[in-house]
């Protein structure tokens, strides 16, 4: 029996039943392993725009089951760390990712909004 799931715009499916035989094409690539790692791998894709096989984030999946996601909300910015390490936060500005420690990253969005705000009264 044909299993087939749609995620951020692609097509799933598994049609042998087998839980690490689910299939997709992001890219122009065809992607075969488990669903939450071609989820994983559709995710990326959709986020960054750059592929990463499933393979990768197997690699990662070992290491993510000790820590948990800590996430944290800062003026409007989500600032996510998912490996645990002290410098392993990242956030997204627009389409930019920056990375680094929570007092890195909260100093440079003050400089942006600070930025934006400045051109929000030249302009308004």
């Amino acid at each position: 029996m044909k299993k087939r799931l749609f995620h951020r715009g692609h097509n799933i499916e598994n049609a042998t039943g087998s839980p690490d035989d689910w299939k997709t094409t992001i890219n122009g690539a065809a992607v075969k392993n488990k669903l939450t790692l071609v989820k994983k791998s559709i995710d990326w894709w959709c986020d960054m725009k750059t592929f990463m096989s499933p393979e990768k984030f197997g690699d990662i999946s070992g290491q993510s089951k000790q820590f948990s996601q800590k996430a944290e909300d800062y003026k409007g910015f989500k600032l996510i760390n998912d490996n645990g390490e002290p410098n392993g936060w990242y956030v997204m500005i627009g389409n930019r990712l920056l990375k680094g420690s929570p007092a890195a990253i909260k100093k440079h969005l003050d400089l942006v909004l600070l930025k934006r705000q400045k051109l929000q009264q030249r302009n308004g």
